[in-house]
């Protein structure tokens, strides 16, 4: 199940289309591809995910099962989320992401609680972020729906990549391994973090 999953969602990813600047007065397909890459071509939103995804399979084998219902859950209430934000959605999603990442850097262990918010909190952050203060009147379906879609994809891949390693070797170190891609994915948001807060 999980090799399949591992497959389809890598797939999906190298598939995704090149960046193109932000219209909304295309086809649906366009408008689409160009919601998925909002996400796509952003640091500052793939990061977070990226860090939810391995600690979610850190968390438990199959954890971005478990925690799918609470992420799409978040994505809904990102929403209303992005025009209460406005411009500081960038910085609380990479404070937030950065703190999913050094939990699962540091911690051998998750409560479920602590996953469960987890995931609900990127997920409404990684929508507020990428609405980018528009309100859900202001943008096209198929836009909010390419926004969607990247998001639960770049999550899962990254779930699925380390809950396939965790399953295919059981050995501590390989915990470690991912442990240790949680402390990059913790040091690389801290340094756009840093340049986010930084005036000029």
């Amino acid at each position: 199940m999980l090799k399949r999953l591992f497959f389809l969602t890598l797939g999906g990813l190298l598939s995704a289309p090149q960046a193109h600047a932000h219209s909304y007065d295309e086809g649906l397909l366009a408008q689409i591809e160009t919601g998925g890459m909002v996400v796509f071509t952003a640091p500052e939103t793939l990061l977070p995910l990226l860090a939810l995804g391995v600690l979610l399979s850190l968390w438990q084998p199959c954890g971005m099962t478990q925690g799918w219902p609470m992420f799409l859950a978040g994505q809904a209430a990102g929403i209303p989320a992005a025009v209460l934000l406005g411009d500081a959605s960038v910085t609380v999603l990479l404070a937030t992401g950065l703190t999913v990442a050094v939990l699962a850097a540091l911690l051998p262990r998750h409560h479920t609680a602590v996953a469960l918010l987890a995931t609900f909190a990127l997920g409404g952050l990684a929508v507020a972020v990428a609405l980018d203060g528009h309100g859900i009147w202001e943008l096209p379906p198929a836009f909010l729906l390419g926004v969607v879609v990247a998001i639960n994809l770049t999550t899962a891949g990254a779930a699925v990549i380390a809950g396939v390693a965790l399953s295919l070797s059981t050995a501590f170190w390989m915990r470690v391994v991912w442990r240790v891609a949680a402390s990059w994915l913790a040091a690389t948001m801290t340094l756009i973090l840093a340049f986010t807060v930084t005036p000029g």
